[in-house]
């Protein structure tokens, strides 16, 4: 069994247990994992938790999410013995991006609405109009997106702040964040980014700090209740 050092994610751990279950013949080829809650109690995680290490199971072929359905076991030939990859995927997980993004990214909309000039201001209502005109084009869409969120960061007058949202934003750029995300990349959920956005803009353009913290902390919350309503 490969050796993990103990600084590994907790997902990870519980990603390697699993993945060993399933070597062992514990969960065979074709059954279905037991269901997130009653895993989450087995290993003595949290459903997050239990919710990482799925995907990451995904990621290395172990399994097959199926959504509505449930996780599923998939051939032995398809899987890493090695758990190569799956040493690979210690990066950051999903939940802990977007937890950390919900306190600095609303803190940043907060002083963008003191500090925003209209020069900023106009940028940031144009990349809302190229989400909009993107619903149809996910990498154009993605692209305006980030740039909202950047923009935001500048306008806040803070350059830690422009940092730290770029950094948590690059932490996007991830297997692991991807599995996840892509699960949840309906028209639907596009449209509602984009009136999330416009809300947070028209809060920061009226100089009303509060209500754009509130916004903001509103859209990262639809983003975390996909995380949990997405059927595993």
């Amino acid at each position: 069994m490969l050796d993990l050092p103990a600084t590994s994610r907790r997902y990870l751990k519980i990603a390697r247990s699993l993945a060993q279950q399933i070597n062992d013949g514990t969960y065979k080829t074709g059954d279905r994992l037991p269901p997130e809650r009653e895993l989450s109690v087995q290993l003595e995680a949290s459903r997050t938790v239990v919710r990482e290490a799925l995907l990451a199971l995904e990621i290395m072929h172990f399994v097959e999410i199926r959504g509505g359905a449930g996780v599923f076991v998939l051939p032995e030939n398809l899987r890493d013995h090695t758990y190569g990859e799956l040493a690979q995927v210690d990066e950051i997980g999903p939940w802990d991006v977007l937890e950390a993004r919900r306190s600095i990214e609303a803190q940043t909309a907060f002083s963008a609405a003191l500090r925003g000039t209209e020069d900023v201001l106009a940028d940031i209502k144009l990349s809302i109009e190229r989400m909009e005109s993107a619903i149809s084009d996910i990498p154009r869409f993605d692209a305006a997106d980030a740039e909202f969120h950047a923009l935001i960061a500048q306008a806040s007058g803070n350059s830690v702040f422009e940092t730290y949202v770029a950094h948590l934003w690059k932490m996007r750029q991830s297997a692991l964040w991807n599995t996840w995300y892509d699960k949840t990349r309906a028209p639907q959920n596009r449209i509602r980014s984009v009136e999330d956005h416009f809300a947070i803009y028209q809060a920061i353009k009226r100089g009303q700090p509060d209500v754009a913290k509130t916004a903001m902390e509103a859209h990262l919350d639809v983003l975390a209740k996909r995380f949990f309503e997405l059927n595993l």
